[in-house]
Formats: C-alpha cells, structure tokens, sequence
C-alpha cells in the first residue's frame, strides 16, 4: 500500500459529490470542514480543500495559514471558473487552485503538485549539490539553473515581506510604494486616480474575534475592486484603495458597495462602522504623494465626524 500524502484532509460542505471518495485512496482521512472556526480542528501537515464559491473562503485561508503552523490549502473550483480564482488564492497564500474535476480524476498527481509547489526553497548550498551531480562540468547549465533557483527564492522571500500577516493584503510600506509609482503616472498621463482611505476604529474593540473579522473585510475588499486596483493595508485600523482610471464618482460607487456587503456578510461582537475617505487627482494643489495622502486624512476627520451613508466623504 502506498503511503498517503497527507494523514488528514478536510473538504467543505461547498464539495461535488465523489471528491471525498477520491481523497480517501491518496489520505488516511477525509473528514468534512467545521463550518464555525474550522482552523481550530485543522493540525500541522494537514489537508483542506475550500471551495471557491464559499462565503468566507478568504477569511479562513488567511487563519489556516497562521504562523508556525504549516497546513496545505487547496481552492476548488470548475475549469471555466480558474482563471478568476487563482489571483484570489494567491492573496489568500493557498498552495494553489485545483478543479474538482482534476481532483476527482487524479487526486494524486493535483496533490503532488500542490505539496511541490508549498515545499520550502531549498538552501542554496543544497540547490548547487543537486545541480553539480545532475549537469556534472556543464558550468553554463549549472550556473543558469542556480539562477533559477535563486529567482525563485527571491520572489517567494519578496512577497512575504511586503504581504500582511494578518489580511493577506500588502503591507504600510509596500502600499506607500505603490501610492508613489501610482500618483507619478497619474500625474504624468494626466490620468485619473482615486485614493480610498477606509478606516474601521471598531477593530481594536473586537478581542478575538480580531483575525477573522479582518480576514472577512480583506476579503470583501478583494472581491469588490478590479484585478488593475491595488489592496492594502495602511495601519492598524485602516486600509488603503488605490483605483486606477477612476474618478470621485467611481470610488464613491465601490465605496457604498464595500459598506453594503460589510453590513449584510460580515457578523461581528460589535457593530462596524466605518469612515471612508475618497480623493481623486489630477486636482489643484496636490502635485505630490504626501500632499494627496494629507488630503485624505483631512477627508477621514469630516467622514469620522459624520452619520450614515455620510460616512463615505468626498474631498
């Protein structure tokens, strides 16, 4: 009997018919995903198969994948729908996605792959061993495949470190960053760019219900922006929405749209309220970034001051 690739799995309720059937032959256990706090149930070196389609698929990649515990995400869904699916698995820092097709068919050839491309970058010293006795005295070969490699580390090292723990969306400093490159074209084009400042004070109220509530705005947040709009998180209450070819107008819409899906998905210990504050440019008297970023905070203290649909504040 050949050895399971993994000891457990966990698949969701979201799941066709015939994919716990076919994990069973490649994992010593298929159990079916709590749906309240299932990363609680979930161990180190364990299995779990989200669906696309599930409400708060975000949200739960983002606590599976907590520090110190290395557990394998894999997202589902059908053929036509990956193309859409996998940028969100990337945010989410999943393995990958897999169709249900592929994963009924041949769950052990989806897994191997998705164990090969979770496994840790091998250290550099290892990489050159294996490449010596592999090319033995072809030096250009050997020195093509080191650069790989370390091509490979690099970007995986690159993206922990502007990505945020606690969301999965860039961090402070990597969205300053993208402020920056984002105003130069603006301003150089003479193209619309509309900066979002979505602020949630409620969020040092929430104890531990902290983690998923974040993971669950990120998540909306994710959903709701184009492919071309850069997330992040801007401190420890606050995110920040850069929007590409877009007007006040424009932001305003997806700003009421982020309020509606907050309220009617998100369920929290204490009620959300949110500030936003919206600035467009080219505009007078904002040349630079700072200038644009000051404005916005401006905005954030009238939006603050405000009550209802008056929250989302123009500048």
């Amino acid at each position: 009997m050949v050895d399971p690739l993994f000891g457990r799995a966990w698949v969701d309720d979201g799941a066709p018919a015939g994919v716990r059937d076919a994990l069973i032959e490649v994992c010593g256990e298929v159990l079916p995903l709590p749906s309240e706090r299932p990363w609680e149930a979930v161990a180190a070196d364990e299995l779990v198969v989200l669906a696309a389609g599930s409400p708060h698929v975000f949200a739960t990649c983002a606590r599976l994948k907590r520090p110190g515990v290395r557990v394998t995400v894999a997202i589902a869904c059908d053929d036509e729908e990956r193309e859409l699916v996998e940028p969100i698995a990337r945010f989410c820092m999943a393995e990958g996605t897999v169709s249900w097709r592929d994963l009924i068919d041949g769950p052990s050839t989806v897994l191997g792959g998705l164990i090969r491309s979770g496994k840790p970058t091998e250290a550099v010293d290892v990489l050159l061993a294996r490449l010596e006795e592999r090319l033995g005295d072809d030096v250009r070969v050997l020195a093509d495949g080191v650069l790989r490699g370390l091509s490979t580390e690099r970007e995986r090292s690159f993206i922990e470190s502007v990505t945020d723990a606690e969301t999965g969306l860039f961090q402070g400093s990597f969205m300053a960053f993208k402020l920056e490159e984002e105003f130069k074209r603006s301003w150089r084009f003479r193209l619309p760019l509309a900066v979002v400042l979505f602020d949630l004070p409620q969020m040092n109220d929430l104890g531990d219900e902290r983690g998923r509530v974040l993971g669950e705005v990120a998540g909306v947040l994710l959903n709701e922006c184009r492919d071309i709009d850069v997330i992040g998180r801007y401190d420890d209450t606050s995110f920040l929405l850069l929007l590409p070819s877009t007007g006040a107008n424009g932001a305003s819409v997806l700003a009421h749209r982020v309020l509606g899906h907050l309220r009617d998905q998100i369920k929290a210990p204490v009620q959300l309220d949110p500030a936003i504050a919206i600035v467009a440019v080219p505009r007078t008297g904002v040349n630079r970034k700072d200038d644009l970023l000051d404005l916005a905070r401006l905005t954030l203290v009238s939006a603050w001051a405000a009550e209802g649909d008056q929250r989302v504040c123009l500048a």
